[in-house]
């Protein structure tokens, strides 16, 4: 219980957005500096028609919620931006996660956030996912974990790793 002679502490304010985006749902973190306040992954509604390409992109409202319900200090997001290679194996999914990738940016832009791109081999290089999977969490002080839904989630693990690469890249500079 806190003394009554001292103020509450302010709660943490959020002051970066990371995600590793998707189609039809996407990883995300939320940082107040470098303590991770919130992380999961965000479903777009189910249809019917996610297995074929029918002309409808999925409605993401995730997103929105994580705009309006969260108290922001500072309005930074960043977003994986994918990169076709020659040994990408369906390059078409490339096109519609780039096409989401924009959708992401629009809805943040357009609620006042200052949004970045990075290219997945910038953030991480070339690491196989199970070993980088290993150094962010490595990275993760353990009384954060809790704060990880989806723990095991590839996707979510990256968008710690993005925003964990964020914040000491703004550390430097």
């Amino acid at each position: 219980m806190q003394s009554p002679f001292r103020p509450n502490p302010p709660p943490n304010k959020a002051t970066l957005l990371a995600i590793d985006p998707g189609y039809r749902y996407f990883g995300y973190s939320i940082f107040a500096g470098n303590d991770i306040l919130q992380a999961g992954l965000s479903k777009a509604l189910e249809s019917d028609e996610w297995d074929r390409w029918n002309g409808q992109p999925p409605s993401f409202t995730g997103i929105a919620d994580l705009i309006l319900n969260t108290d922001w200090e500072e309005r930074y997001a960043i977003i994986e931006f994918p990169k076709v290679h020659r040994d990408t194996p369906n390059p078409e999914s490339i096109v519609r996660l780039a096409a989401a990738c924009g959708a992401y940016t629009s809805l943040l832009q357009a609620a006042g956030f200052h949004t970045e791109w990075v290219e997945p081999r910038s953030w991480k290089g070339t690491t196989p996912k199970g070993i980088m999977y290993k150094r962010i969490l490595a990275k993760v002080p353990e009384s954060q974990y809790a704060n990880i839904d989806r723990i095991h989630d590839h996707n979510v693990i990256d968008a710690v790793g993005i925003g964990l690469w964020k914040n000491r890249k703004r550390r430097t500079t």
